[in-house]
């Protein structure tokens, strides 16, 4: 039983952070405009996918040590070591450059036309939508390890 609640919990939070990450290159695009409110708001997003994204890591090292490790099951050591790598894209990438987009964002006081005043938060913008894409792919490449038995016995037996 509690290994299904693990489970289903491990699931809520690794959908919640691919859920918050697609809104967030729009989301750097639109305060990088000067929008000081979508920037704040951006922050609260960048802080809830970490949390999320914890979770989701703690979930899955808990169901791997009461799974017992899963012996001969290389596919779920592989996940274990890209959410690593998911990990520190949030902590050391993503969340590193929103700061520095809310603090040239702020630095220009909202201004409306700071895109023109030499397009540092737009690239901010960019390097955002950049690493939230690379964690797109990094969720995309668990999610098939995730199922790897299946698509395998499906392949060879059906």
């Amino acid at each position: 039983m509690i290994h299904a609640i693990l489970i289903i919990l491990h699931v809520l939070t690794a959908s919640a952070w691919f859920g918050l990450s697609i809104r967030l290159g729009s989301q750097a695009k639109l305060a990088a405009s000067g929008q000081l409110a979508v920037a704040v708001d951006g922050a609260r997003t960048i802080s809830l996918m970490g949390i999320l994204l914890i979770a989701t890591f703690l979930f899955s090292m808990t169901i791997l040590i009461l799974g017992g490790g899963y012996p001969g099951q290389i596919q779920y050591h592989i996940s274990s070591t890209l959410i690593i790598v998911l990990l520190v894209l949030q902590f050391v990438f993503l969340r590193p450059t929103w700061n520095n987009l809310r603090t040239s964002i702020e630095s220009t006081n909202g201004d409306q036309g700071a895109e023109l005043k030499g397009g540092k938060p737009f690239g901010y913008a960019r390097r955002i939508s950049i690493f939230a894409g690379i964690g797109h792919l990094l969720w995309l490449a668990l999610l098939v390890l995730m199922f790897w038995n299946r698509f395998v016995i499906f392949a060879f037996t059906g």
